[in-house]
């Protein structure tokens, strides 16, 4: 099994998080104040490849490869919080081709 990891809003890290954990910190989401998070997105990495993907309150999510700075993320926007989980599971199970597919934009948001 690939090591994956999430970042919440304060920056603590949770190694291999379950799908309910997952789902808690997405929805924590809605109850936050995002003008005194220390981060305004929550994140999950998929350690072995380097792709990360960032979900923010207004339902933006990125997609990107932390370890390709010249590659430009790609981003969605108007994403639910159950299309985010998805989308974070298969980042999980290493689903990078799938991921890859999907309707990404490319210029800035």
């Amino acid at each position: 099994m690939d090591l994956y990891h999430t970042t919440d809003t304060d920056g603590i890290t949770e190694l291999n998080p379950t799908v309910d954990t997952m789902r808690h910190l997405l929805d924590s989401l809605d109850a936050m104040d995002t003008d005194e998070a220390e981060h305004p997105d929550i994140s999950l990495v998929h350690d072995a490849s380097g792709w990360s993907l960032s979900v923010f309150p207004s339902g933006v999510v990125t997609f990107e490869n932390l370890d390709e700075p010249d590659d430009m993320p790609r981003f969605m926007i108007g994403v639910s919080r159950n299309e985010a989980l998805a989308l974070w599971l298969d980042l999980s199970r290493g689903r990078i081709d799938h991921l890859r597919s999907q309707p990404w934009l490319r210029e800035e948001a």
